[in-house]
């Protein structure tokens, strides 16, 4: 180090070697890269497609699909070869036009296409966040594309009251009107078994479902009682994070305003409801308004326990935890206020208290 002119200059005689972690994680997101390409050149076609059985459905349906490229934008984003966001965009097109292009037989949401707008038509935010978990990380890597930010405006306004063909939201009472909702609006009845699981299809022999149904008629009964869809249910949370991007990406205001403003009703209805936050909103802004007056109702919500179709076990599937809490961290991120993470706390320190000691 030496000092000319009063300012500091520092020479560096010999190159620094990097850390070692460092030319490890380098070497992870070569050796990724190396087997996306692989992994790519097999799965896919020449047009983007997904080489599958298109289906409908929580059962292996378009969210599976698109969980083939899970995480490609993040490692792009990481400092991944251009040859990773390429092939994203490539799988991500060919799935967009493969599943508006799939239509259902017997399912009536899916019968004009699984995809309208290159959006699901009618279904959950359990399975749309797993579908758009790539898409909803591409502005990590790639901002200032047109047509991802074209895309992340018509996305957010069908949660929005923008678009009339997707009459999801109700700015009045600020709720999501279905559990079921997407770019043809939401299912104003309850849901069926056949509305989950998709149109027949031939198992033995041939598939193994990832609910390990052994048939066709267990993948039904694995959905018989998924059925409380109408009203606002917290997994439609996940719609925030279309908004959080579409303020990321546009700096429009409007963005910002509705995700703190819907974020805020379930603040509001978990401090209404002795700070234990509902799973059902009726379509009149009521606690439990379309489960009975059973705040706990809805499916995937606090009192959703159900049969499994191959054993008749019974299975607790209250997906609260995951699947909703970053709704509120978007929030959080947004305005730095600690309200959206405190009431969570407060939360779980209410259901604790019922803590019971048996036999040590």
């Amino acid at each position: 180090m030496r000092t000319t002119n009063h300012e500091t200059v520092i020479e560096i005689n010999s190159p620094v070697a990097p850390p070692y972690w460092a030319l490890l994680e380098r070497e992870l997101i070569r050796a990724q890269a190396e087997a996306i390409e692989e992994y790519f050149e097999h799965y896919f076609d020449e047009r983007g497609y997904l080489l599958c059985v298109p289906r409908w459905g929580g059962d292996d349906g378009p969210d599976d699909a698109a969980e083939n490229f899970l995480n490609w934008t993040m490692l792009s984003a990481l400092g991944a070869p251009d040859g990773v966001l390429e092939r994203y965009h490539r799988a991500w097109e060919g799935h967009l036009r493969q599943y508006t292009e799939a239509k259902t037989v017997e399912v009536p949401l899916g019968r004009d296409g699984m995809y309208y707008k290159e959006f699901p038509v009618c279904f959950d935010w359990f399975h749309h966040g797993e579908g758009l978990s790539a898409f909803t990380l591409e502005g990590l890597a790639n901002p200032e594309d047109r047509k991802l930010q074209q895309r992340m405006r018509r996305f957010a306004g069908f949660y929005m009251a923008e678009d009339p063909q997707a009459p999801n939201y109700d700015p009045e009472r600020r709720l999501i009107r279905s559990m079921f909702n997407g770019s043809r609006g939401p299912l104003l009845r309850k849901a069926t078994a056949l509305d989950w699981a998709g149109d027949p299809i031939e198992v033995e022999g041939r598939f193994r479902p990832l609910h390990r149904e052994r048939n066709y008629a267990e993948m039904l009964a694995h959905f018989e009682e998924y059925n409380d869809v109408v009203g606002d249910n917290p997994l439609n949370l996940g719609a925030t994070t279309l908004g959080f991007n579409a303020y990321a990406l546009t700096g429009e205001k409007k963005y910002r305003d509705w995700l703190l403003g819907y974020v805020d009703a379930w603040v509001e209805r978990t401090a209404a409801n002795d700070g234990i936050i509902p799973t059902n909103i009726g379509l009149d802004g009521t606690i439990g308004g379309a489960c009975d007056g059973k705040w706990y109702g809805g499916v995937y919500g606090w009192g959703f326990t159900v049969h499994v179709p191959n054993s008749r076990e019974l299975a607790h599937r209250n997906y609260l935890g995951p699947r909703i809490l970053h709704g509120f961290a978007n929030a959080l991120l947004l305005t730095g206020d600690l309200k959206y993470i405190n009431f969570w706390r407060e939360m779980i320190d209410r259901v604790n208290a019922n803590a019971k000691v048996v036999g040590g």
